[in-house]
């Protein structure tokens, strides 16, 4: 039963691929994505489409490209070290995917400022100022920020 991906969705599905070890396929990678959501199953072509999950995608296979991920760091037998240099590698990986996310933000801002100067003839101020919520029950209208 396929559906629409939620946002829930599409931070799991970067989730897993920060995580990935071994070998990374489409076909190993839709069928943990459809065992975490219960069932739910999405399609290559669907998922190629978000723009978070295709980036992750693809920092996932330069970084498996050619490593050793799978064999794993030997723990010497301490089972919590073991788990703490999972949970680093996680970490690292999920940082790593959350920069770059970050830098394609501010580049697509700094366009859309660009653009704006340009086009329409704001000016920064004016793309800073507050959004106004309409009002309710009589009250003044609030800025949000």
């Amino acid at each position: 039963m396929a559906r629409r991906l939620t946002d829930g969705d599409i931070a799991l599905a970067v989730r897993l691929l920060d995580g990935w070890t071994g070998k990374l396929t489409w076909e190993r990678y839709l069928a943990l994505l459809a065992t975490e959501l219960g069932g739910t199953l999405y399609t290559k072509a669907g998922l190629r489409k978000q723009p978070r999950i295709l980036n992750a995608w693809q920092m996932a296979r330069r970084r498996l490209e050619g490593s050793l991920e799978s064999a794993g760091v030997p723990s010497n037998g301490d089972a919590a070290i073991a788990q703490l240099r999972e949970m680093l590698r996680r970490l690292r990986n999920e940082n790593a995917r959350l920069e770059q996310e970050n830098q394609d933000l501010l580049e697509r801002f700094q366009r859309w400022a660009h653009n704006a100067a340009i086009d329409k003839g704001m000016t920064l101020d004016q793309l800073n100022r507050p959004i106004v919520v309409a009002h309710d029950g009589g009250r003044r209208p609030r800025a949000v920020r």
